[in-house]
């Protein structure tokens, strides 16, 4: 296992591109602050999707590619910035002394090794090499079996997203969770829970980090599920915390100290209304996602020294919302800027069913915005279109 882990600990290189297709030739203003610099297009054979949700922005050799996870060919697909066309496939290879389920998450830490997750919990963590041989598994996890209620409270429901990274550093993952306890549901859960996760891969232990808990706006009410979602980065030094129903960032220090909260509200957010009950009718429960302004994915952008914290803005209620599984996609979104000292700059809207911004992520060019809404009426399954907004 060391040898795989060990000597790549210095050699995480994660930052945020894509490949391009065809670039426009001239500049468009979108905003005072956000040009509209080109529009790239990723090419979808047929054993892929376009609707990916886990990726990666990958260095190698020198050059920007976006590692996308392949569910339906179970594999690993690169895309190459220049052209557009998918450069690398690297196919899981099924080991029977190595199960592995159905695909949730992974991180690549360096070309040789790449961890893989399980949905549910932590026990088989795969390692992939270069090759997508599983080189190891990691089964860290103590599971409570003596009743159903023990075994949940027991099981770690970590969150590997792309807005909410799973990150390897020496030799420990740290991981985000999201509970099967409800930890909504009361005030008592709320104070208990504990959303950062550290498996240390070496004594292959599991540790909650203490010094992470819910935030005390949160406590003293009752909140729908979807409010307790998060993201959360790595920064430096820093671990940074946007969670869904907060208006400020919350601020750690590597050792898990809160160093601040940062300001960082949206022009358009309101006082949440909503339900505050478990188990809402369907409506009610459409109504509040629908309505309410929420934030969602916050994005690090080394190449301008600044962060992107996205929004999702609440509209008025129309009755096709209720017979779709998501509406809340067609909302309008927008982007808060805050500088390298989470300074405000600015806020800029953008209109919904173009884009999915849970898909957007960073490059040498810009910031990427991905054309795969499900409401886009141009939405093609051959492609993934990007558009590059570069704020300066």
């Amino acid at each position: 296992m060391n040898k795989y882990l060990l000597p790549s600990i210095l050699l995480c290189i994660s930052v945020w591109a894509c490949s391009e297709k065809e670039a426009y030739s001239g500049e468009k203003t979108f905003d005072g602050s956000f040009t509209n610099v080109g529009q790239l297009t990723l090419e979808i054979d047929s054993l892929s999707d376009f609707n990916f949700t886990e990726f990666q922005v990958v260095n190698e050799e020198g050059e920007e590619k976006l590692l996308v996870m392949n569910r339906v060919n179970f594999s690993f697909d690169f895309y190459d910035l220049e052209t557009g066309q998918m450069v690398k496939r690297i196919e899981i290879v099924r080991d029977e002394r190595f199960p592995i389920r159905p695909l949730y998450g992974f991180f690549y830490h360096n070309a040789d090794s790449i961890f893989l997750f399980h949905q549910m919990q932590l026990n088989g963590i795969s390692l992939l090499n270069g090759k997508g041989e599983v080189v190891t598994q990691f089964s860290p996890q103590k599971v409570d079996r003596s009743s159903p209620q023990e075994m949940m409270k027991s099981l770690v429901n970590h969150y590997s997203r792309a807005n909410n990274m799973t990150i390897y550093e020496a030799g420990s993952l740290y991981f985000s969770d999201m509970s099967l306890n409800g930890f909504l549901n009361s005030d008592e859960e709320m104070k208990s829970f504990r959303p950062a996760v550290q498996v240390d891969l070496l004594n292959n232990e599991v540790v909650r980090i203490d010094k992470i808990t819910v935030p005390d706006f949160y406590h003293g009410k009752v909140w729908p599920m979807g409010l307790g979602n998060y993201s959360r980065i790595r920064q430096g030094d820093l671990w940074i915390y946007s969670w869904s129903a907060l208006d400020s960032l919350l601020v750690f220090d590597k050792d898990w100290n809160h160093v601040k909260s940062v300001h960082a509200k949206s022009e358009f957010a309101k006082p949440l209304k909503y339900s505050a009950v478990s188990g809402a009718p369907k409506d009610v429960e459409i109504r509040e996602k629908v309505s309410q302004t929420t934030y969602s994915s916050l994005i690090y952008d080394a190449y301008r020294d600044v962060y992107y914290r996205f929004v999702t803005i609440g509209r008025e209620v129309d009755d096709s919302d209720l017979e779709e599984q998501f509406p809340q996609v067609k909302n309008d979104f927008s982007i808060i800027v805050l500088d390298k000292d989470f300074n405000f700059l600015t806020e800029k809207r953008f209109p919904g069913k173009i884009h999915k911004p849970y898909n957007s992520f960073v490059g040498k060019k810009g910031l990427y915005l991905s054309r795969t809404n499900s409401f886009y009426e141009g939405l093609s399954e051959d492609e993934v279109v990007l558009d590059i907004y570069l704020f300066d």
